[in-house]
């Protein structure tokens, strides 16, 4: 008798439930870069570029006075190139197969995880790393510099 209550009790909740989502209207919203290819502004790819370029070389006017820091340099940057190089290389995958999206500017953001972020959210987000890890390398080839 008490499984009977559990189990009615459950279909009552799930019923409700699907209810209250049939109930749930959201408003449509553009097309999204859900398909996870490349199609970001030239100005991001710059930034972004310009940023590991200012990283790589504030680090050897840092520390390329040796033998093993150029080397060290030497095998970072080929796994940047290597990183950029690998998905540029899958992104042609199938290219011509993949159904073509609006452009991200029309799209006045990107739907993520977490939600919609507007474009200069996304970029922010695209940007941080690549422009925090040029700052980092310019500080420490200025504190370099200064010791």
């Amino acid at each position: 008798m008490l499984m009977d209550f559990q189990i009615e009790g459950g279909q009552a909740v799930t019923a409700e439930l699907v209810a209250e989502m049939q109930d749930a209207v959201e408003e449509p919203r553009a097309l999204s870069h859900e398909s996870r290819t490349f199609e970001l502004p030239s100005s991001v790819w710059i930034a972004m570029f310009a940023s590991y370029a200012v990283f790589f070389a504030a680090l050897i006017v840092a520390t390329g006075h040796g033998t093993a820091a150029i080397f060290a340099l030497v095998i970072s940057i080929a796994y940047t190139i290597m990183y950029f190089g690998t998905a540029a290389v899958l992104n042609n995958v199938s290219a011509a197969e993949r159904k073509s999206l609006p452009p991200f500017e029309t799209t006045h953001g990107i739907e993520t995880q977490t939600g919609w972020i507007d474009d200069a959210a996304a970029n922010a987000q695209i940007l941080t790393v690549p422009i925090l890890l040029a700052f980092f390398a310019c500080s420490f080839a200025v504190i370099r510099a200064l010791a």
